[in-house]
């Protein structure tokens, strides 16, 4: 279902659920001036994310956007603070930066060479849960969504331990009813 807001048509059904996650700790954003396939972006954001999480077993969800024509590729994240290597923001903000360094000049990941990043503290009031909801249709549509939990003109990825988490907050609401 889409639900329209002043600026954009939003996923419903993924803004209601990540509403339900009450302790986000970063929300970022990765810009790449380099053409990447949807694959390949994918698989700089789990390399990337890696230097934060404990385990493999981060929360989080990351959107992707831009076509290679319309708009450079680029994502959007948010990382809740369950899985993490620290409760620190300052700490987890300069893992981020230094992997991001050492990505750029590994001769595997050249797309960190020319990338642009914005990592924040979580702000309930700024509406990432929202942004990272909007459904974009100003590019061309991602008719293969292969490794992704929704395609299309909203292409996003849940982490399979956000998502056991937001089957136990569901089932949990279910029986209460």
């Amino acid at each position: 279902m889409m639900l329209t807001n002043n600026r954009y048509d939003v996923d419903e059904a993924l803004e209601y659920h990540l509403n339900q996650i009450h302790d986000w700790s970063i929300f970022g954003s990765f810009g790449f001036r380099y053409k990447a396939s949807m694959e390949r972006l994918k698989f700089c954001f789990y390399k990337l994310i890696r230097a934060v999480e404990r385990n493999n077993r981060g929360q989080f969800v990351v959107k992707f956007e831009g076509d290679n024509r319309a708009r450079d590729r680029h994502f959007h994240f948010l990382l809740g603070s369950q899985g993490l290597v620290t409760d620190n923001f300052a700490v987890l903000k300069r893992k981020l930066q230094i992997e991001t360094r050492l990505l750029a000049f590994s001769d595997e990941f050249p797309e960190f060479k020319r990338s642009t990043s914005d990592i924040q503290k979580f702000n309930p009031a700024l509406g990432a849960r929202t942004y990272i909801s909007k459904i974009v249709s100003d590019e061309k549509e991602n008719l293969c969504g292969g490794g992704l939990d929704s395609a299309g003109y909203s292409n996003w990825k849940l982490s399979p331990s956000l998502k056991r988490r937001l089957k136990r907050i569901n089932s949990s609401a279910l029986e209460s009813l």
